[in-house]
């Protein structure tokens, strides 16, 4: 298929994912040191909203993966060498 749009939304769909992968390991990060400030002022809520941050950017992850599954069955590999037919809903 060659589909210069869908190709470039899905080439920063793999930038956005990479955000996505990088605040999921920030999250980790953060919620690893909680027990190193046991002693400081920390709200009661900390623990629980960390935790679902963290399954939240976990399931943006799943879904990103899922999503470039699906677009590779039913589109299939992009076609680079055949750039002068050009259909973005073929």
């Amino acid at each position: 298929m060659t589909d210069p749009q869908m190709r470039n939304l899905e080439y920063v769909l793999y930038i956005i994912f990479l955000v996505y992968v990088y605040k999921a390991f920030e999250s980790i990060y953060i919620l690893s040191t909680y027990w190193d400030y046991e002693f400081h002022l920390l709200p009661g809520a900390f623990l629980p909203i960390g935790i679902l941050l963290m399954i939240c950017y976990l399931l943006l992850i799943g879904t990103t993966l899922l999503l470039f599954k699906y677009r590779k069955d039913r589109v299939g590999a992009y076609n680079f060498d055949d750039m002068n037919h050009i259909d973005s809903w073929e």
